[in-house]
């Protein structure tokens, strides 16, 4: 996966007014996707976005891993300001560490392929 970062932390000028009044209201999801799979450790979500598609703001908690199955191009914004493209590539996988940290962001596909992403979460 490739990461550019499009828009800096701090910065909501270029936000799109809809965006900004998902994160005024606050009601984030905790669902990362279709659950495939859960025990007491581990949860397995399933995201398909098919080509101008998009997750609401959703809210990670817990570290997780990403596996992409498909090549892709989505835009992912966070509640910090940040705006990023991330090119994707089939087998791709990345680790993401929370440290207890919350972190609230969307997804949306803004490329021609349909994107199927794994996400492994360990639950803490």
């Amino acid at each position: 996966m490739v990461f550019t970062e499009l828009n800096p932390k701090g910065n909501f000028d270029s936000w799109d007014k809809n965006k900004l009044k998902e994160i005024e209201e606050g009601n984030f999801s905790e669902n990362i996707g279709e659950t495939l799979f859960e025990n007491d450790e581990l949860i397995l979500t399933e995201i398909i976005l098919r080509p101008k598609e998009r997750t609401p703001f959703r809210r990670h908690k817990n570290d997780y891993s990403c596996t992409c199955f498909t090549d892709g191009l989505m835009v992912s914004r966070n509640v910090n300001g940040q705006i990023a493209l991330l090119r994707l590539e089939e087998g791709d996988h990345f680790n993401w560490a929370c440290s207890g940290e919350e972190m609230v962001h969307d997804l949306e596909n803004i490329g021609e392929n349909t994107i199927n992403i794994k996400i492994l979460a360990v639950k803490k």
